[in-house]
């Protein structure tokens, strides 16, 4: 028997509580997956998820997790499996991340109408400026030449942009003209492809977001401080939640996790990334260890 898959109902993979309650609050029908033991020791169970849909499996077994996840898809018809990456490699390696990966990309691939991915750097930044929402300045270049002639009249230090062979795109942070010539050489070698993004260098605390979006429900499932940043207070939090969730709107985005790099300063919050952590496809824009010539794979400031 064939069973119609809702949109509203949805299995989050090994959530914290927070997402859970913002899940349920949404009004959507929910399934937690999670590991043996108390879920957690210090946090109950929203009322209003009954028991029997809080599923336990081991996730250092990859086989369980997957058979899991594909007999509850099944049974109950449900539309979405979300989870968030680094929750599931974090003590566990990557195999939890790809056994509920798999689930997804069958579940994605048996919808008559799949969303469609978040767009690249240079659409996001052009989709943001013409909004004026979290507008920075930055201009495209068709050239390496013309990269490096926009970054000069900028001034420095700049961030340029630009995708590899595969599609995935690469962040530069340049802070002078021997750092430009460097960024030229190995853009080169490296034979990335227009068009480049050149942009200013934002700075102020750097905050992580992870939302996840379901039929263009967009929750807030963390916003975590990076590097000397400190926790905000609910009102700076809400303005970050808002100027993300006017990004995905913007770009039309409709289902599945991203991941947001957002710079909070004088000027306000500036949304300085934004990628798909989750999704398996070339230029998914996960997040790489900066190496020492100053240049992060996939991620910003």
């Amino acid at each position: 028997m064939i069973i119609r898959k809702s949109a509203e109902r949805v299995v989050l993979v090994r959530p914290g509580p927070g997402l859970v309650r913002a899940a349920v609050v949404a009004g959507l029908d929910v399934w937690v997956v999670a590991d043996p033991g108390p879920w957690p020791p210090d946090a109950r169970l929203p009322p209003e998820l009954p028991p029997q849909r809080l599923l336990r499996v081991d996730f250092d077994d990859t086989a369980a997790l997957r058979a899991l996840l594909t007999d509850t898809v099944l049974k109950y018809g449900i539309g979405h499996v979300l989870y968030l990456a680094r929750d599931l490699e974090r003590g566990l390696g990557s195999g939890a991340a790809a056994a509920a990966g798999e689930v997804l990309r069958e579940l994605s691939a048996g919808r008559e109408t799949p969303s469609g991915p978040l767009p690249d750097a240079v659409t996001i930044r052009r989709i943001l400026n013409e909004s004026r929402t979290s507008a920075v300045r930055a201009e495209e270049a068709g050239s390496v030449a013309e990269a490096r002639s926009l970054a000069e009249r900028f001034p420095l230090p700049v961030v340029i942009k630009s995708a590899d062979k595969a599609g995935c795109w690469w962040t530069v942070r340049v802070h002078d003209r021997p750092g430009l010539d460097r960024w030229a050489e190995q853009a080169v070698t490296a034979r990335h492809s227009a068009p480049y993004l050149v942009e200013e260098l934002l700075t102020g605390a750097k905050f992580r977001v992870e939302t996840l979006t379901v039929d263009g429900m967009h929750l807030v499932a963390d916003i975590t401080a990076e590097g000397n940043a400190v926790p905000l207070h609910e009102t700076e939090q809400a303005g970050i939640r808002a100027t993300v969730r006017a990004l995905l709107d913007l770009a039309g985005y409709e289902s599945g996790t991203t991941r947001t790099d957002v710079l909070v300063s004088a000027r306000g919050s500036r949304i300085a990334a934004a990628m798909e952590p989750g999704r398996e496809r070339a230029g998914a824009g996960r997040s790489r260890p900066v190496p020492a010539s100053g240049i992060e794979r996939g991620t910003d400031r």
